[in-house]
């Protein structure tokens, strides 16, 4: 039997849904795109080029875009915010801190998305010297205005927040440090196979994101 919340969560689910197409779709087009390319040459070779790094790096860009695309629609209202985010009833008062943080949140993801998916891709893209240094350079500025962004979230975070933060960031430190110490011994044994960088950063950010969603959750400061 639905219950009286059941109309709401659907319409949740819904919105969720859409959100993501929306995000998604851009996002299947480039992938088509290149898919489409190769199979005109003739050859799937090029799709083969692409590593489990790059498609799981993909995987992530696509997660925090979808988020990112979450967060922010919630922050164009309190009623939103209520539903979407604190789980509370629409009518009630939403401080306004609590939608600058989200829309900060939102703009941190998105950010963050957009750095890890277009190194792959710009790999793939078969661009020359030039277009790369440009690559290069665009995503040292997307990455400054992130740094930017996280600490003006530090600044202004209250003590859960920032505990949230400190305590994520610290966990990831001391478990990959001991995977990292693990692998490169074996590595340095010719017991296991060497690991390139962007394998590494790409573990590093799924730990990341898997870490600071689940002690966000456990915290109280995500409610799902």
């Amino acid at each position: 039997m639905n219950g009286p919340d059941a109309p709401a969560t659907t319409r949740n689910l819904w919105r969720r849904m859409l959100i993501a197409g929306a995000i998604g779709a851009p996002i299947g087009g480039v992938a088509g795109y290149f898919v489409g390319r190769a199979l005109k040459r003739g050859s799937i070779a090029p799709l083969l080029d692409w590593t489990l790094a790059d498609l799981c790096s993909l995987l992530i860009a696509l997660t925090l875009l979808i988020s990112a695309g979450y967060a922010a629609w919630a922050t164009t209202s309190r009623k939103r915010w209520n539903e979407m985010v604190e789980k509370q009833p629409a009518e009630t008062e939403v401080d306004p801190a609590a939608l600058v943080e989200g829309r900060r949140g939102a703009l941190v993801a998105a950010l963050g998305g957009l750095l890890i998916m277009i190194p792959p891709i710009a790999a793939h893209a078969g661009l020359g010297t030039e277009m790369r240094s440009v690559v290069a350079f665009a995503l040292g500025a997307l990455l400054l205005v992130e740094c930017l962004i996280n600490w003006r979230i530090w600044k202004d975070g209250d003590e859960l927040a920032r505990a949230v933060i400190a305590q994520t960031g610290a966990l990831c430190f001391w478990v990959l440090q001991l995977g990292l110490f693990i692998w490169a011994a074996l590595a340095r044994l010719d017991l296991v196979a060497e690991v390139d960088s962007w394998t590494l950063m790409t573990i590093l950010m799924g730990a990341y994101l898997v870490t600071s969603v689940t002690i966000s959750v456990r915290r109280g400061l995500v409610n799902v």
